[in-house]
């Protein structure tokens, strides 16, 4: 199915992405697919809408049916244009971990997804590697066969809860295993209305936390990076085995205490801290990324590909 977009602004944000040292290469390359970045231009769907954003901070925002936020607003809110990561960059800094990340990747902001999408990217994360995760969520994209029409150009969008309630098989084809009754569940709570993203965001982290656990198969991990990913509150990180393991090697603390370990660490930026080490070490295997950290190698490598950061390159079939 094909939904034609309506064009509604086009914004120039340069000298704000200019004034703020975002570097947009970076914000619209990490964690994404060859279909939403090419290299110069991105594309986000996100509830009904798509923003198409270039490295020269232009952006245009479309109406795919159901646009209810400001386009400027969203825009900044998507990319986080408005986001002072100061804080967590001094912290950065001093850390063994992230100190080269501090400096290279200074421009990186997160990019948001919706709620709905942001729980689908943790489910598929549950006990799978990072090339695992994000094959399956690949293929969901492409089972699925949605796709907007922008500027002349047919792009594949994430499948919508009242699809996957309607084709849940497919899900199956998708070769999500045991992650599809959750993914099914969850949609049915999107559907039924006892999800919504806008009351959510007004709630404090831990009930909106209480609230996603409620979720059969949302686990602490995938709520935590969901709430990163949709309303931008990185209180707490989502810490799975993969992080603990690192932790505990690096800082030199038992594995049952680095969560509070991070927290007291990271504060407010404990979920921003996580992600941006799978970031730094490629989200390799455990035994590589230890390695890795032995010898000093801080940065992702142009070289490893899939990665957080070279997946858009990636034939992901």
């Amino acid at each position: 199915m094909v939904t034609r977009c309506v064009l509604v602004e086009r914004l120039d944000l340069e000298d704000v992405v200019r004034s703020r040292g975002i570097d947009l290469f970076k914000t619209f390359a990490v964690y994404n697919y060859g279909y939403w970045f090419d290299g110069y231009r991105c594309y986000v769907h996100i509830d009904g809408v798509t923003i198409v954003g270039t490295l020269d901070a232009r952006f245009a925002v479309y109406d795919c049916g159901s646009l209810t936020h400001d386009p400027d607003r969203l825009v900044r809110y998507v990319f986080g244009l408005d986001e002072d990561t100061t804080p967590f960059l001094r912290i950065a800094e001093e850390d063994p971990l992230l100190r080269l990340f501090a400096r290279e990747f200074a421009g990186w902001r997160l990019r948001s997804s919706s709620l709905w999408w942001s729980l689908v990217v943790g489910i598929c994360q549950q006990n799978a590697s990072f090339r695992q995760g994000w094959k399956m969520l690949h293929s969901i994209v492409k089972i699925y066969a949605r796709s907007i029409e922008v500027e002349g150009r047919k792009i594949p969008i994430a499948p919508s809860p009242r699809d996957v309630v309607e084709k849940p098989h497919l899900l199956a084809e998708a070769r999500v295993g045991y992650r599809a009754r959750t993914i099914e569940g969850i949609a049915k709570a999107f559907t039924e209305g006892l999800l919504d993203p806008i009351e959510l965001s007004r709630k404090p982290y831990e009930e909106i936390e209480t609230v996603l656990q409620s979720l059969r198969g949302v686990g602490s991990y995938t709520a935590r990076l969901a709430i990163a990913l949709s309303f931008r509150k990185y209180g707490r990180a989502p810490i799975d085995r993969w992080l603990r393991r690192i932790a505990s090697r690096i800082y030199g603390i038992d594995e049952k205490n680095v969560d509070t370990f991070w927290h007291q660490r990271w504060g407010s930026w404990s979920a921003l801290a996580s992600i941006a080490v799978t970031i730094t070490l490629d989200a390799e295997p455990l035994s590589r990324a230890l390695e890795r950290i032995e010898r000093g190698e801080l940065l992702p490598k142009e070289n490893v590909v899939p990665s957080p950061y070279t997946m858009w390159r990636y034939d992901w079939g």
